[in-house]
């Protein structure tokens, strides 16, 4: 994602607002609101704000809180807190510890997340996520998919202000990858080439073209080889 290059900086800090437009850095400390689309070459919260609008940026880090009323995009994006999105996301990568909510669809090679998770569709070509919290996706695509629970790691020194959920656990319509392996997930159906169901999983269908394997654990209603 190439940016033009802008001269001009929007900086708050404190308490503050301002309109959107082209900047070369926005930087929020403190609580901020952002009126329009902003667009930029590096985009840094640390606090709390709310941008009314869509972001593009080609690097995106946030520590604290965030509403975008619009679209996200960011070449890389890193998440320590609490961010909602209410349009979609997209991007190279996007790394998150916190409570992230993508109301559309989120299109990333590379997504790793660590916490609590809700998102309308997920595609990326690596899709590595340790649940904290219940978590919800409508749909799940990729290479390789991992889902694993949260073991014996506090997410508290980042989400002191979050309430979490109870229960590591993942609902999900549908998976497709390639190599799969599922852990705490349930999910109507599962399809692809290496799969394995780990521990506290149910799930309604498996379709696999290679290999499954499957954890005393969890329940499967119905599996067949394609």
């Amino acid at each position: 994602m190439q940016i033009a290059e802008s001269k001009r900086n929007l900086i708050i800090s404190g308490i503050g607002s301002s309109n959107g437009g082209g900047f070369r850095t926005v930087k929020i400390d403190g609580i901020g609101r952002l009126e329009g689309d902003v667009i930029c070459s590096v985009f840094t919260l640390n606090g709390r704000a709310e941008v009314n609008g869509n972001i593009t940026s080609e690097t995106a880090e946030m520590n604290g809180t965030l509403t975008i009323q619009g679209d996200l995009k960011a070449n890389r994006t890193r998440i320590h807190g609490k961010v909602k999105i209410e349009g979609n996301y997209a991007g190279e990568s996007l790394e998150i510890h916190g409570a992230s909510t993508i109301v559309g669809n989120c299109e990333v090679e590379k997504f790793n997340a660590n916490g609590n998770l809700q998102v309308g569709t997920l595609n990326a070509d690596t899709i590595l996520v340790t649940l904290h919290g219940y978590c919800k996706i409508a749909e799940i695509g990729g290479e390789r998919i991992q889902i694993r629970k949260q073991r014996g790691i506090s997410l508290a020194r980042w989400l002191k202000i979050l309430p979490l959920a109870i229960g590591n656990h993942l609902t999900v319509q549908t998976i497709e990858g390639d190599h799969i392996y599922l852990e705490h997930t349930t999910a109507d159906v599962v399809r692809g080439a290496d799969i394995t169901i780990g521990p506290g999983c149910e799930i309604g269908l498996i379709e696999y073209t290679a290999k499954l394997e499957q954890d005393k654990r969890s329940k499967v209603k119905r599996s067949e080889k394609v």
